[in-house]
């Protein structure tokens, strides 16, 4: 396709050739090199580091804040906690006032405790209701005890009964009001789930908080993701599990990870689909929202290549469907054209490889080459 298109190039130059003037003797062109480059076989893609959780930490329990963890700064004082701070997990940042949570459990433990008094005597009673029925149901039996009598003793009986049953539930009332009271308390700490990074500190010491006001955001990088982006044409050289190595500028060796996601479908505006490859970062030397570089795909041909710009590729004087350069020469202090017939190759942006014909570091005409008739004097733009 590349050669039909830079033939027809050629002949409607050429064709455009025949209704101008005669050329002048010297024509001006701009000079150019034959160049060799190390092409790119693989696919490259940017990744921006993320860490591998990122969470806020919100308060359970309102209240006002009693204190905030402390930890000794640069300058050797001991200052609260902020973000940049390193903690480890199980640290308490911070506690809500517990007095009043203090409260609600003592009270609730005092109302177990009636519970439990009105339980023992509900209890008693039920002994001696039950020890009178046992008797009235006897006499009523050999018919030494009225039927009025009789259900009364009956009546009760059963009284006891569901007053033991009511003070059973109301002590198991209780005891959850406790727990409740206990789970409360306990909420007033708010601790580090992770060993991690402070990213952000939102309350200060005596600020009243909700029970679901963001305190803390929190970040792990013991692992990052590198996550990039790639067209669908590029899935088939991704797949999870795959080791994959990502250079990043900040850091002076390539890192290896594993794909670990692969997006089920594209992004709709963009249409590429994100996949995350994750690093162990024991040293904590990546950091998110760096940015790196990774090549997907094994190299399949690296070798140099020789190219010429499009534009000194020129009709070939001696062959109809062939291809040349002018390559320049000095003669007795004057420069000259010289066709130089060429093989051409693949292109690669506005070069075009040539695989026969010219050497690298070669001086030809980059510019003004259509123009030129074999041999013709020129004269080089600086």
């Amino acid at each position: 396709m590349l050669r039909a298109i830079l033939i027809g190039l050629l002949l409607l130059t050429a064709a455009c050739k025949k209704e101008v003037t005669p050329e002048p003797l010297i024509q001006t062109v701009r000079a150019g090199t034959v160049n060799q480059i190390l092409p790119e076989a693989s696919e490259r893609y940017s990744a921006t580091i993320s860490p591998v959780e990122n969470i806020d930490l919100a308060f359970k329990s309102a209240g006002l804040i009693d204190h905030i963890y402390e930890i000794r700064g640069a300058d050797g004082r001991t200052r609260d906690v902020q973000a940049g701070d390193l903690v480890t997990k199980g640290t308490e940042l911070a506690m809500v006032r517990t007095v009043d949570y203090e409260q609600r459990v003592q009270q609730a433990q005092a109302q177990v405790a009636q519970a439990e008094a009105q339980l023992a005597q509900a209890q008693a009673n039920l002994r001696e209701a039950e020890i009178e029925y046992a008797r009235a149901k006897t006499l009523f039996e050999s018919a030494s005890l009225v039927k009025p009598q009789y259900d009364q003793a009956k009546g009760r009986y059963e009284s006891a009964q569901a007053s033991v049953a009511g003070a059973q539930a109301a002590i198991a009332n209780a005891r959850t009001v406790v727990d409740q009271g206990k789970l409360s308390l306990g909420d007033t700490s708010l601790h580090a789930p992770f060993t991690g990074w402070i990213t952000a500190r939102n309350v200060e010491t005596g600020s009243l908080v909700g029970n679901s006001t963001v305190g803390f955001s929190m970040m792990d990088t013991h692992l990052v993701k590198a996550v990039f982006a790639v067209p669908d044409v590029s899935l088939k050289s991704v797949r999870l599990g795959q080791r994959q190595n990502v250079v990043l500028d900040a850091v002076p060796h390539p890192l290896q990870g594993v794909v670990t996601s692969i997006s089920p479908q594209a992004d709709p505006k963009g249409r590429v689909f994100l996949v995350e490859v994750t690093i162990d970062n024991p040293k904590e030397e990546v950091r998110p929202g760096m940015i790196g570089a990774l090549v997907l795909g094994a190299v399949k041909d690296a070798s140099p290549r020789l190219v010429v710009p499009l534009g000194a590729i020129v009709h070939s004087p001696t062959r109809p469907a062939g291809f040349a350069v002018f390559r320049i020469r000095a003669r007795d202090g004057k420069t000259f054209a010289e066709a130089q017939d060429i093989q051409i190759g693949n292109t690669y942006g506005n070069s075009i490889e040539v695989t026969a014909g010219v050497a690298a570091g070669e001086r030809i005409v980059s510019l003004g080459g259509s123009l030129l008739r074999n041999g013709q004097e020129v004269r080089l733009l600086p």
